[in-house]
């Protein structure tokens, strides 16, 4: 697998005030990511509401400061400077300016009340923020994946296969039962499933390659998102 192109390189010029593709690139990174920032700031105890108000709040304060112009792709995975840019958004005391807050008489949040060691590295909100972005990494390469095999094999094979990848959410088909679905033997299903599985692998690989600096990343990323998966 060739190493890609990292989505640093299309956010540097993604700003509020860009063309339409750069606000593609800024869209299509909050709604991805926007699930890993929400839930590490509930990890923190900030309530449901003020958790969405202040997940808006950092990526538009964000894309107003056109942070990602400032960050050096050379120095870090995607991963560690999106959750030290949200520190350094809570540390900096700009919740406070969120007149949006205000105006909507949502009380702003006191960090000394919140327990600052929270969102610490290694913290109890930096596993879940952690998680969240294993499982997002992991649900976009599989829409990689079942977008490759509806494409090029059909729905019915893709709906059935999907079972045997990891985190289908069920237990593991029955492979006799499957091959009978699919109208083939068990011995042609595995080696079905055994081509699934690299693809998913090599999905996998490709999302991962996206958010590090250089090739020498992928794994390291890789084991890493694989141990909080496992420990939670």
């Amino acid at each position: 697998m060739s190493f890609p192109t990292t989505r640093w390189t299309r956010l540097a010029e993604a700003t509020l005030n860009g063309g339409t593709e750069a606000k593609a690139a800024l869209d299509a990174m909050c709604r991805k990511y926007w699930q890993p920032v929400y839930l590490s700031l509930r990890g923190m105890g900030i309530s449901e509401e003020q958790g969405r108000d202040l997940t808006q709040g950092f990526f538009l304060h964000t894309m107003q400061h056109s942070l990602f112009r400032k960050a050096d792709p050379l120095r870090g995975k995607f991963r560690s400077f999106l959750m030290g840019s949200l520190r350094r958004y809570l540390a900096s005391g700009e919740i406070r300016k969120e007149k949006r807050l205000r105006n909507r008489g949502i009380e702003i949040i006191a960090l000394e009340d919140t327990g600052w060691d929270l969102i610490a590295e290694d913290g109890p909100n930096q596993r879940i923020f952690d998680r969240e972005w294993a499982l997002t990494t992991m649900e976009a390469a599989m829409v990689r994946v079942r977008v490759e095999y509806e494409t090029n094999r059909g729905r019915k094979e893709y709906e059935v296969l999907k079972g045997f990848l990891p985190n289908a959410g069920s237990p593991v088909p029955d492979y006799a039962d499957a091959a009978l679905a699919l109208g083939t033997t068990p011995g042609a299903l595995r080696t079905d499933v055994s081509r699934l599985r690299k693809t998913f692998r090599d999905m996998l690989r490709l999302e991962v390659a996206r958010t590090v600096s250089a090739p020498h990343e992928i794994e390291e990323e890789l084991r890493h998102l694989k141990q909080v998966l496992i420990h939670g």
